[in-house]
Protein backbone atom coordinates (compact mmCIF):
# COMPACT_ATOMS: atom_id res chain seq x y z
CA UNK A 1 0.00 0.00 0.00
CA UNK A 2 1.30 3.43 -0.93
CA UNK A 3 2.31 5.68 1.94
CA UNK A 4 0.55 9.06 1.73
CA UNK A 5 1.62 12.19 3.61
CA UNK A 6 -0.48 15.21 4.41
CA UNK A 7 0.38 18.29 2.36
CA UNK A 8 0.63 21.47 4.40
CA UNK A 9 1.20 25.15 3.63
CA UNK A 10 1.09 24.65 -0.13
CA UNK A 11 -1.74 26.13 -2.18
CA UNK A 12 -3.20 24.30 -5.17
CA UNK A 13 -1.50 26.79 -7.47
CA UNK A 14 1.96 26.00 -6.08
CA UNK A 15 1.12 22.30 -6.05
CA UNK A 16 0.53 22.63 -9.80
CA UNK A 17 3.94 24.25 -10.23
CA UNK A 18 5.66 21.57 -8.17
CA UNK A 19 3.81 18.82 -10.07
CA UNK A 20 4.91 20.31 -13.39
CA UNK A 21 8.51 20.57 -12.22
CA UNK A 22 8.49 17.01 -10.89
CA UNK A 23 6.93 15.64 -14.08
CA UNK A 24 9.49 17.43 -16.24
CA UNK A 25 12.33 16.26 -14.03
CA UNK A 26 11.09 12.66 -14.21
CA UNK A 27 10.68 12.73 -17.99
CA UNK A 28 13.46 15.03 -19.18
CA UNK A 29 15.93 15.11 -16.30
CA UNK A 30 16.45 18.85 -16.66
CA UNK A 31 13.91 21.58 -15.96
CA UNK A 32 14.01 25.20 -17.06
CA UNK A 33 11.54 27.98 -16.38
CA UNK A 34 10.62 28.34 -20.04
CA UNK A 35 9.48 24.70 -20.06
CA UNK A 36 7.22 25.36 -17.07
CA UNK A 37 5.75 28.49 -18.65
CA UNK A 38 4.99 26.63 -21.87
CA UNK A 39 3.25 23.69 -20.18
CA UNK A 40 1.29 25.77 -17.68
CA UNK A 41 0.55 28.51 -20.22
CA UNK A 42 1.62 31.31 -17.91
CA UNK A 43 3.95 34.29 -18.20
CA UNK A 44 7.67 33.86 -17.37
CA UNK A 45 7.27 36.41 -14.56
CA UNK A 46 4.61 34.19 -12.94
CA UNK A 47 6.96 31.22 -13.10
CA UNK A 48 9.76 33.26 -11.49
CA UNK A 49 7.50 34.28 -8.60
CA UNK A 50 6.38 30.68 -8.06
CA UNK A 51 9.95 29.39 -8.14
CA UNK A 52 10.95 31.87 -5.47
CA UNK A 53 8.14 30.66 -3.20
CA UNK A 54 9.00 27.00 -3.78
CA UNK A 55 12.66 27.72 -3.08
CA UNK A 56 11.79 29.53 0.16
CA UNK A 57 9.87 26.43 1.25
CA UNK A 58 12.93 24.31 0.41
CA UNK A 59 11.07 22.32 -2.22
CA UNK A 60 13.42 23.21 -5.07
CA UNK A 61 16.86 24.63 -5.71
CA UNK A 62 17.48 26.97 -8.59
CA UNK A 63 19.35 30.04 -9.75
CA UNK A 64 18.05 32.51 -12.36
CA UNK A 65 18.65 31.18 -15.89
CA UNK A 66 19.80 27.85 -14.44
CA UNK A 67 18.17 24.44 -14.14
CA UNK A 68 15.59 23.72 -11.46
CA UNK A 69 15.97 20.70 -9.18
CA UNK A 70 13.54 19.36 -6.60
CA UNK A 71 14.90 18.76 -3.11
CA UNK A 72 14.30 15.48 -1.27
CA UNK A 73 11.28 17.08 0.43
CA UNK A 74 10.09 18.47 -2.89
CA UNK A 75 10.38 15.01 -4.49
CA UNK A 76 8.35 13.48 -1.69
CA UNK A 77 5.53 16.01 -2.04
CA UNK A 78 5.63 15.72 -5.84
CA UNK A 79 5.20 11.96 -5.46
CA UNK A 80 2.13 12.50 -3.26
CA UNK A 81 0.55 14.87 -5.79
CA UNK A 82 1.49 12.62 -8.70
CA UNK A 83 0.04 9.54 -7.01
CA UNK A 84 -3.22 11.33 -6.26
CA UNK A 85 -3.47 12.43 -9.89
CA UNK A 86 -2.77 8.92 -11.21
CA UNK A 87 -5.23 7.38 -8.77
CA UNK A 88 -8.08 9.73 -9.66
CA UNK A 89 -7.45 9.65 -13.40
CA UNK A 90 -7.17 5.86 -13.39
CA UNK A 91 -10.47 5.54 -11.55
CA UNK A 92 -12.22 7.94 -13.94
CA UNK A 93 -10.94 6.24 -17.11
CA UNK A 94 -10.76 2.58 -16.09
CA UNK A 95 -13.81 2.31 -13.83
CA UNK A 96 -16.17 5.14 -14.82
CA UNK A 97 -15.14 5.05 -18.52
CA UNK A 98 -14.59 8.80 -18.75
CA UNK A 99 -12.61 9.89 -21.80
CA UNK A 100 -8.92 10.66 -21.34
CA UNK A 101 -9.14 14.42 -21.91
CA UNK A 102 -12.00 14.95 -19.47
CA UNK A 103 -10.42 12.64 -16.91
CA UNK A 104 -7.12 14.52 -17.11
CA UNK A 105 -8.85 17.85 -16.52
CA UNK A 106 -10.88 16.52 -13.60
CA UNK A 107 -7.93 14.71 -12.01
CA UNK A 108 -5.87 17.92 -12.08
CA UNK A 109 -8.63 19.58 -10.03
CA UNK A 110 -9.55 16.74 -7.70
CA UNK A 111 -5.96 15.92 -6.75
CA UNK A 112 -5.86 19.11 -4.66
CA UNK A 113 -8.99 18.25 -2.70
CA UNK A 114 -8.95 14.57 -1.77
CA UNK A 115 -7.43 13.34 1.46
CA UNK A 116 -4.92 10.49 1.80
CA UNK A 117 -7.70 8.26 3.15
CA UNK A 118 -9.92 8.85 0.12
CA UNK A 119 -6.98 8.22 -2.20
CA UNK A 120 -6.26 4.90 -0.55
CA UNK A 121 -9.94 3.88 -0.66
CA UNK A 122 -10.07 4.61 -4.40
CA UNK A 123 -7.04 2.38 -4.90
CA UNK A 124 -8.65 -0.37 -2.83
CA UNK A 125 -11.92 -0.07 -4.74
CA UNK A 126 -10.10 -0.38 -8.07
CA UNK A 127 -8.23 -3.40 -6.75
CA UNK A 128 -11.48 -5.00 -5.59
CA UNK A 129 -13.35 -4.36 -8.84
CA UNK A 130 -10.53 -5.61 -11.03
CA UNK A 131 -9.90 -8.69 -8.92
CA UNK A 132 -13.48 -9.73 -8.13
CA UNK A 133 -14.39 -12.94 -9.96
CA UNK A 134 -16.83 -14.41 -7.44
CA UNK A 135 -19.67 -14.26 -9.96
CA UNK A 136 -17.67 -15.87 -12.74
CA UNK A 137 -17.81 -12.64 -14.77
CA UNK A 138 -15.35 -9.76 -14.59
CA UNK A 139 -16.87 -7.00 -12.45
CA UNK A 140 -15.52 -4.25 -14.69
CA UNK A 141 -17.32 -5.73 -17.68
CA UNK A 142 -20.52 -6.11 -15.66
CA UNK A 143 -20.24 -2.48 -14.60
CA UNK A 144 -19.77 -1.43 -18.23
CA UNK A 145 -22.86 -3.39 -19.25
CA UNK A 146 -24.82 -1.77 -16.42
CA UNK A 147 -23.75 1.73 -17.54
CA UNK A 148 -24.78 0.97 -21.11
CA UNK A 149 -28.14 -0.56 -20.16
CA UNK A 150 -29.19 2.15 -17.74
CA UNK A 151 -28.06 4.98 -20.00
CA UNK A 152 -30.08 3.59 -22.88
CA UNK A 153 -33.12 3.15 -20.61
CA UNK A 154 -32.84 6.73 -19.40
CA UNK A 155 -32.51 8.05 -22.95
CA UNK A 156 -35.55 6.09 -24.02
CA UNK A 157 -37.51 7.42 -21.07
CA UNK A 158 -36.91 11.02 -22.11
CA UNK A 159 -37.77 10.29 -25.71
CA UNK A 160 -34.39 10.38 -27.44
CA UNK A 161 -35.37 7.92 -30.14
CA UNK A 162 -32.67 8.59 -32.73
CA UNK A 163 -31.58 5.85 -35.20
CA UNK A 164 -28.23 4.23 -34.40
CA UNK A 165 -25.54 3.13 -36.85
CA UNK A 166 -22.04 1.70 -36.92
CA UNK A 167 -19.49 4.46 -37.47
CA UNK A 168 -18.02 2.35 -40.26
CA UNK A 169 -21.10 2.87 -42.51
CA UNK A 170 -20.93 6.66 -42.55
CA UNK A 171 -19.73 8.54 -45.63
CA UNK A 172 -17.39 11.56 -45.97
CA UNK A 173 -19.10 14.75 -44.82
CA UNK A 174 -21.57 12.99 -42.54
CA UNK A 175 -21.78 13.85 -38.84
CA UNK A 176 -22.76 11.70 -35.90
CA UNK A 177 -22.58 11.49 -32.11
CA UNK A 178 -20.90 8.64 -30.25
CA UNK A 179 -23.51 6.56 -28.44
CA UNK A 180 -21.80 3.32 -27.43
CA UNK A 181 -18.46 1.51 -27.74
CA UNK A 182 -18.44 -2.26 -28.05
CA UNK A 183 -15.55 -4.68 -27.51
CA UNK A 184 -13.66 -5.85 -24.46
CA UNK A 185 -12.44 -3.47 -21.75
CA UNK A 186 -8.96 -2.97 -23.22
CA UNK A 187 -10.32 -2.07 -26.67
CA UNK A 188 -12.95 0.25 -25.19
CA UNK A 189 -10.28 2.00 -23.13
CA UNK A 190 -8.09 2.45 -26.23
CA UNK A 191 -10.99 4.08 -28.09
CA UNK A 192 -11.89 6.27 -25.10
CA UNK A 193 -8.28 7.45 -24.92
CA UNK A 194 -8.60 8.63 -28.51
CA UNK A 195 -11.27 11.07 -27.30
CA UNK A 196 -14.21 9.10 -28.65
CA UNK A 197 -16.32 9.21 -25.52
CA UNK A 198 -20.09 9.05 -25.36
CA UNK A 199 -21.72 12.25 -26.62
CA UNK A 200 -18.75 13.42 -28.70
CA UNK A 201 -19.59 14.71 -32.19
CA UNK A 202 -17.72 13.12 -35.09
CA UNK A 203 -17.32 14.36 -38.65
CA UNK A 204 -16.20 11.83 -41.28
CA UNK A 205 -13.51 13.44 -43.46
CA UNK A 206 -12.27 10.63 -45.73
CA UNK A 207 -12.74 6.91 -46.17
CA UNK A 208 -10.08 4.85 -47.93
CA UNK A 209 -10.99 2.14 -50.47
CA UNK A 210 -12.64 -0.83 -48.74
CA UNK A 211 -13.35 1.49 -45.79
CA UNK A 212 -9.95 1.08 -44.15
CA UNK A 213 -8.78 3.39 -42.69
CA UNK A 214 -11.41 6.03 -41.96
CA UNK A 215 -10.34 9.59 -41.15
CA UNK A 216 -12.57 11.58 -38.81
CA UNK A 217 -12.50 14.85 -36.90
CA UNK A 218 -13.29 14.82 -33.18
CA UNK A 219 -12.66 17.53 -30.58
CA UNK A 220 -11.11 19.66 -33.33
CA UNK A 221 -8.37 17.25 -34.36
CA UNK A 222 -8.02 14.56 -37.02
CA UNK A 223 -8.00 10.89 -36.16
CA UNK A 224 -7.47 7.79 -38.27
CA UNK A 225 -9.44 4.64 -37.39
CA UNK A 226 -9.09 1.10 -38.65
CA UNK A 227 -12.29 -0.41 -40.04
CA UNK A 228 -12.27 -2.95 -37.20
CA UNK A 229 -12.26 -0.06 -34.69
CA UNK A 230 -14.98 1.92 -36.51
CA UNK A 231 -17.21 -1.17 -36.45
CA UNK A 232 -17.11 -1.15 -32.63
CA UNK A 233 -18.42 2.43 -32.36
CA UNK A 234 -22.19 2.95 -32.35
CA UNK A 235 -23.24 6.46 -33.37
CA UNK A 236 -26.43 8.45 -33.69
Amino acid sequence: MANFYHLKDLSSNFEDYLKTIGDLEANKGQVRSKDIAKIMKVKPSSVTNALQVLREQKLITYEPYGSIITTSRGKRIWLIIHQKYKTVKGFLTEILEIDNETADRLACTIEHKISPQVTERILLLKEFLKGDSSTGLNTINRLHDFFEKRTEEIENEIGKEIPMFLLSVLKPGEKATVHKINGDSSIRQKILDMGLSRGQEIVVERVAPMGDPMEITVRGYSLSLRKSEAELIIVR
